[in-house]
């Protein structure tokens, strides 16, 4: 099975990605794929302080705030958080859509003030 490190993102939106103020999608494991998310890196762009939330979703279920990876944290001005990891996520071997597969979604408290960066390996 071919294992490939790269930059995670979801398809046709190369990373990074800046995040909105709502929760989004930004990244689904592809059909037949596991994917271990090695880092996830948040940037704020910004003169002032954003607070961020990451989550990873499992596949099949409403997202919710038991599923924060990073829970409200704050972003002085300018700030670069690298956040390392191990987390696996699945794809339950149909397409890729949010109930067959585990995503990463996040938001900000401000639209276009923060980008998100997400590294790992997939396995398919």
């Amino acid at each position: 099975m071919p294992v490939t490190q790269k930059r995670l993102f979801v398809s046709g939106s190369p990373s990074p990605q800046q995040l909105t103020a709502s929760s989004a999608v930004y990244y689904t494991v592809p059909q037949s794929t596991t994917t271990i998310v090695k880092q996830i890196i948040l940037t704020n762009t910004t003169a002032a302080a954003k607070t961020v939330t990451v989550r990873l979703k499992p596949l099949g279920v409403t997202e919710a705030s038991t599923h924060d990876i990073l829970s409200a944290v704050s972003l002085a001005a300018n700030e670069t958080l690298s956040f390392n990891c191990s987390l696996v996520l699945t794809n339950n071997g149909s397409v890729a859509t949010s109930s067959t597969s585990d995503q990463i979604t996040a938001l900000c408290s401000s639209a276009t003030s923060v980008n998100i960066t997400i590294n790992g390996v997939e396995e398919s």
